[in-house]
């Protein structure tokens, strides 16, 4: 009998070592024993509580159908304004569009900015998510791997030591996993680099406003280049992970094609989470007591950790993860991963979902929940370690 020609596509199928993890934490939590995640970058909240009575109002008087492929006009004007109220930088309302998610606006730029088998540059450790989009959608990642001295960041000699030609580069500031950030000149020098070879830049933001100090100003790229495409979200400030919105910030010359792209491929975005996301931009008073937290449960784990032996890495400026090395605990951090959870019920995430060549010695925790579960955690791990 001839082999069936029904089998799953191999596009896109590579395994995720963070949903293992994560199925393995569950069977660990269902014994009972209670499991505390430190591996989900999530915000610990709901979305403010004002922005889902917006969302009750409105959706009695309309029956939510619908709407333009680039998002609802009112909170693209509102995202358009942000950009002044932020970075002092005029974005014209059609430059934005509505997204379902940051993941959504990176499928939308690299498959509306470059064709089959263009090389977007990618700086390791990155989320481990757009390095494998890439393969499913015809483009080829090109790895780097800038100094840990420079806390992860691409410089212009990092890419200037690329072999090769690039179509595009994407970075990330504040990062993920390092919670490092590129400071205004640094982004500048890459931003100009990039104009002057014709390099497509895509600045991904969506940690942008979880930050805790004032060494590294925040900026967007859109600043610094008009050719330059910005990715946000309103997953991790805005406290609005599972609404699945972002929005991006495009030259004008590709707002209608990206558009198009997007109807053809879902539509629009949902319109109830574009109610909640539009109110929510108005609640930063709410928002940045969810920053304050995160500042908290950030230095327990900067004061804490060195304690239990994880004693290498750099304080993060922003988002809410401690990208940790830990070659000199165990060899393989997914190993070590494993026995931490099995040893003491405290799941993170091993670096080698983020970086294929050497995030089997790192590991990253995520203290974005309950400053509870942050002290429980250290509790747990000093006695393990101990």
């Amino acid at each position: 009998m001839n082999e069936s020609r029904f089998r799953p596509s191999l596009r896109g199928s590579t395994p995720s070592i963070a949903e293992e993890l994560q199925r393995q934490a569950h069977a660990v939590a269902a014994t009972g024993e209670k499991v505390i995640y430190l591996n989900v970058g999530q915000p610990g909240t709901s979305a403010p509580v004002s922005a889902l009575d917006a969302l009750a109002a409105r959706s009695r008087q309309d029956v939510l159908g619908y709407c333009g492929a680039g998002g609802l006009s009112d909170l693209k004007a509102r995202i358009a304004r942000s950009y002044d109220e932020l970075y002092g930088v005029t974005v014209a309302p059609s430059r934005v569009i509505v997204t379902i998610g940051a993941s959504g606006a990176i499928i939308l730029a690299l498959i509306g900015c470059f064709d089959n088998g263009a090389r977007i540059a990618l700086p390791q450790p990155f989320y481990y998510a757009y390095r494998r989009v890439m393969g499913t959608l015809g483009v080829d990642c090109v790895p780097f791997y800038p100094s840990m001295e420079n806390h992860f960041q691409p410089t212009v000699a990092d890419l200037e030591a690329i072999e090769g030609d690039i179509d595009g580069v994407i970075f990330a500031s504040p990062g993920n996993p390092s919670g490092s950030m590129m400071s205004p000149e640094q982004m500048a020098e890459v931003a100009d680099y990039c104009a002057r070879r014709q390099i497509r830049l895509i600045s991904d933001e969506i940690y942008h406003g979880i930050t805790y100090d004032d060494e590294v100003p925040t900026e967007t790229a859109v600043k610094f280049s008009h050719e330059a495409i910005a990715v946000n979200s309103f997953s991790k400030y805005y406290s609005m992970p599972g609404w699945r919105l972002g929005w991006m910030v495009v030259p004008e010359y590709l707002a209608e094609s990206i558009s198009n792209l997007a109807h053809n491929l879902y539509i629009s975005p949902s319109a109830p989470s574009q109610i909640v996301g539009l109110h929510a931009m108005d609640c930063r008073d709410e928002l940045d007591e969810h920053v304050a937290r995160y500042r908290i449960n950030r230095d327990i784990l900067v004061r804490e950790l060195p304690k239990v032996g994880f004693d290498r890495f750099t304080a993060p400026h922003g988002a809410f993860y401690i990208y940790a090395h830990v070659r000199h605990l165990h060899e393989d951090s997914v190993q070590f991963t494993l026995d931490m959870l099995h040893g003491c019920g405290v799941l993170a995430a091993p670096g080698a979902d983020f970086s294929p060549r050497d995030g089997d010695q790192y590991m990253r925790f995520s203290y974005a929940g309950p400053t509870a579960d942050i002290e429980e955690a250290v509790t747990r791990l000093k006695k393990w370690r101990h």
